[in-house]
């Protein structure tokens, strides 16, 4: 198993979680996956690419963007995409699919953003 399968994999193990992704920015293409809807993320990885360019693009003369996350909500679901590494148009994107009758949402965040630096050291 590779290491980044492995990082994956213990963000996934964080519990309401059921899809995880790691896309490149500059690409949109999945550089890794594991959970349910596997395949739709592959398609969904040059959209997600996008949107995460978009939320970084120009956000004023002489400010950089350190961070970001961006929160989709429905009534079962958080979508949650954070912005692991971006520099110069390319980076890396972390899309989480995150059941909200399974888990506390602020839990959640936390172990992503406590496990997000395993993810760039991959």
């Amino acid at each position: 198993m590779s290491a980044i399968s492995e990082s994956i994999g213990r963000v996934l193990r964080t519990p309401g979680i059921r899809a995880v992704a790691l896309v490149d920015m500059g690409t949109g293409m999945v550089v890794g996956s594991a959970g349910d809807q596997t395949m739709d993320l592959m398609a969904a990885g040059p959209g997600l690419a996008e949107e995460a360019r978009l939320a970084v693009r120009s956000p004023g003369p002489g400010v950089s963007v350190d961070a970001a996350t961006v929160t989709t909500m429905t009534a079962r679901s958080l979508y949650l995409t954070k912005i692991l590494e971006y520099s110069g148009g390319e980076g890396l994107l972390l899309y989480a699919d995150i059941d909200l009758a399974q888990t506390n949402v602020a839990l959640a965040t936390l172990q992503i953003d406590r496990l997000s630096p395993e993810l760039l050291a991959s």
